[in-house]
């Protein structure tokens, strides 16, 4: 299977960031190739549509609080006429960023995949396709082998039955490198 090249993304916060919602945007830029950080400010989402179009960015990720912390996750799409909403928004129940994790990883990502073990229920394999599709990046099989400065983007149920997006350095050995986000939950389509 050919790895297909990611597209162009924006990662920016809500209005008003706690320092935990900026490191992990930092973290996220760092675990996505071809991706970009700003810095939204007061912006609108149209002024965001036009930061990312001067980036050359197709696509955003939207970390926004809830609570003091990073309460959900948006995706949108740069359409004809401004940003257009991409399903599923995660909602977020816990995060453990990347210095949590003990490794030092200062250089970004040179490419990315998504897996979703096949024992894993229907609902974690959906968003693997999702994130996949969003991401432009290959969904590959758990025992395919990657080579390269990979890192895998893992999508499992972790002990607590709860969704989990962990990502994977592939050399010199597997390990986990961050952000890690487990997942209250996931809306799918629009709210009336």
């Amino acid at each position: 299977m050919e790895i297909s090249e990611p597209s162009n993304v924006v990662i920016t916060t809500s209005r008003n960031p706690t320092p935990i919602i900026r490191t992990f945007c930092n973290d996220l830029t760092r675990s996505i190739p071809s991706s970009v950080r700003i810095n939204r400010g007061k912006s609108s989402l149209n002024a965001l549509a036009e930061k990312a179009f001067v980036c050359g960015a197709e696509k955003i990720i939207v970390s926004d609080r809830w609570k003091g912390g990073l309460g959900k996750i948006q995706l949108f799409e740069l359409g004809n006429v401004g940003l257009v909403r991409v399903y599923p928004t995660l909602y977020v129940k816990k995060l453990k960023l990347h210095r949590e994790f003990g490794h030092i990883r200062t250089k970004k990502v040179k490419s990315l995949v998504v897996q979703a073990s096949n024992q894993n229920p229907i609902g974690v394999r959906r968003l693997a396709i999702a994130l996949s599709n969003f991401l432009n990046v290959s969904k590959l099989p758990i025992k395919r082998a990657l080579s390269g400065d990979a890192v895998i983007m893992s999508i499992s149920l972790n002990p607590a039955q709860r969704m989990q997006i962990t990502f994977l350095q592939t050399t010199p050995k597997k390990i986990e490198i961050g952000p890690q986000i487990t997942i209250s939950h996931l809306i799918w389509t629009p709210r009336k």
